[in-house]
């Protein structure tokens, strides 16, 4: 299946880096995001097909209008326009997964039997920075199954250092045997 979702954000993410308004692009998804969290329905009503793009268009210009950037306005009518407006969740996963290979960021995905503490963080990002030559955005994730340990999980690997997946080795071991 084809991502049509891609070019909106790469657009957007050239008009940012011309504009100098990446940032500003990454708060006014990040107040998108917020709101379709409080109203799930909202995002049923963009992707539904009866309901005429310019109706779309209205609904998310009264809803955002004064709380995010003129470029973002615009933005969010070209993306109705086009018939796109129920991707744009979808477009703004795909901006800042750009905005963060352009910034060489990797995310991180860690899951641990407890919660780290900041210190813990630090010394983990730091050592992973080091190691992957770039910087790197942690989200953690509490996981109590995986009984001690974390696992680490980027976009081309994962690493398992949990007493659960040491089970499941020794598991799969004896089973071989």
């Amino acid at each position: 299946m084809v991502d049509r979702s891609l070019p909106f954000a790469q657009a957007l993410l050239s008009i940012g880096q011309d504009t100098h308004q990446e940032d500003t692009f990454v708060q006014d998804f990040d107040l998108m995001r917020s709101v379709f969290e409080q109203n799930p329905d909202l995002e049923k009503v963009l992707i539904h097909p009866g309901i005429p793009a310019n109706q779309k268009e209205t609904l998310l210009l009264d809803i955002f209008q004064n709380d995010v950037s003129s470029s973002f306005v615009d933005f969010l009518k070209i993306v109705c326009r086009h018939h796109m407006a129920g991707k744009l969740l979808t477009i703004a996963d795909d901006y800042d997964k750009l905005l963060d290979e352009l910034n060489n960021i990797q995310n991180i995905y860690v899951e641990s039997a407890t919660p780290l503490s900041e210190a813990q963080k630090e010394r983990l990002a730091k050592r992973l920075e080091t190691k992957l030559g770039g910087q790197v955005r942690l989200h953690c994730k509490i996981n109590p199954k995986l009984i001690a340990g974390l696992t680490l999980r980027t976009e081309d690997a994962v690493m398992d250092a949990s007493y659960l997946g040491m089970l499941d080795k020794m598991k799969e071991r004896l089973l071989k045997s």
